[in-house]
């Protein structure tokens, strides 16, 4: 993943907005913020800045870092977009020769979440948003749910009769005597772990009937590494359709000229997977209140308005419909129902049993290497 950086830094922007260091306390805080959330709020004025190793995209972090930034204005923002796998190996090198590193990871890496938790590298931290939160949005103590990004399908509105809505209806191209041959795009499961732990979890999830499924979507399917590549080639008609695309690539470029007159989505009605990005405040922390601060201010309602503005998708159910301009966790729940959403969460057996799914997977997709 291509590397970048984004500072926020105070600006007359924000002090304009009558915005002061003096102005942000506990009593500004929902009623069941604790009495000394000020201490936090104080000390973190003498630690002046924010480390973040992310593997969200500079425009995925504006509205975020933009509302933080006006609410605590002494704090410097640095976020590093690296690949999953790539923030906690760096956080590793770095902490282990006393090299300032990252205060707060925000990633979506169910397995190397556990190891860097098993290693002691999670610092303890329960939020004051904690019991606003649903249980599942909770997968260890101190690494919390950023947002619950949908896996959607995605169509050429002018190649396809019907806009396909469930892996059913892509299933029945299948049966068109080879007419959508690699006319039909996913993730490349052998790309990387997050393509891996999207299949992972569809096949768990519908158990037996699995490898009938992935056998005829693969016979239409040519995978891609990336879902901007599905995108653009569903937009220029390389593709008809693609299955288990990101929404947080598809949403924002909804809005870019004659996309949506091409292109249309849905979400999977007969299953889809829901992909967690999760953060936490590392043990190394150079700045660990103003990690939290964010950690906190991300699990605030306002926060997570903030988040789906930005692109994700929140997942607070006091999060309305008119609040956030793409999805809430909510809103998928009452499209698809619950039973049809499949969590992408830590498996341990997917991580023992990769070799040899990946290597029914490849058949199924008619990969040879």
């Amino acid at each position: 993943m291509k590397i970048g950086r984004l500072k926020a830094i105070v600006t007359t922007a924000f002090l304009a907005c009558g915005v002061s260091s003096g102005t942000v306390s506990a009593a500004n805080m929902p009623a069941y913020y604790p009495e000394n959330y000020d201490t936090m709020i104080e000390a973190s004025k003498d630690e002046g800045s924010l480390l973040i190793y992310s593997n969200i995209a500079e425009y995925n972090w504006r509205e975020v870092f933009g509302d933080f930034s006006a609410k605590y204005p002494w704090i410097k923002i640095e976020s590093i977009d690296l690949g999953p796998s790539t923030s906690f190996e760096r956080y590793y090198s770095e902490h282990s020769v006393g090299k300032r590193t990252a205060d707060l990871i925000v990633t979506g890496a169910p397995d190397g979440w556990h190891r860097f938790a098993s290693k002691g590298a999670l610092a303890p931290y329960v939020s004051p948003e904690d019991d606003q939160l649903p249980d599942w949005s909770r997968s260890l103590p101190g690494l919390y749910t950023v947002s619950t990004d949908p896996m959607i399908i995605i169509y050429n509105k002018l190649l396809l009769r019907d806009a396909p809505s469930s892996l059913k209806a892509l299933q029945a191209l299948a049966a068109e005597n080879g007419r959508y041959r690699d006319k039909v795009t996913t993730y490349n499961a052998t790309s990387n772990s997050f393509a891996y732990d999207i299949h992972w979890s569809v096949a768990k999830a519908f158990g037996d009937k699995a490898w009938s499924l992935f056998d005829e979507l693969g016979s239409v399917t040519r995978s891609e590494s990336g879902g901007s590549a599905m995108v653009e080639k569903v937009t220029s008609g390389e593709y008809v359709a693609g299955y288990f695309v990101s929404g947080i690539t598809v949403f924002p470029r909804m809005s870019q000229t004659g996309r949506s007159k091409i292109m249309g989505w849905s979400l999977i009605e007969d299953g889809t997977p829901v992909f967690r990005r999760e953060m936490g405040v590392t043990a190394g922390a150079k700045s660990p209140n103003s990690a939290r601060l964010m950690l906190d201010y991300i699990l605030s309602h306002e926060g997570q308005v903030a988040v789906g503005k930005s692109g994700l998708t929140p997942y607070r159910s006091d999060i309305k419909k008119g609040e956030v301009p793409y999805l809430s966790y909510e809103m998928i729940v009452d499209a698809v129902g619950e039973q049809n959403i499949i969590h992408v969460d830590y498996d341990s057996e997917s991580y023992a049993e990769r070799d040899k799914f990946l290597a029914r997977w490849k058949q199924a997709f008619r990969i040879k290497n």
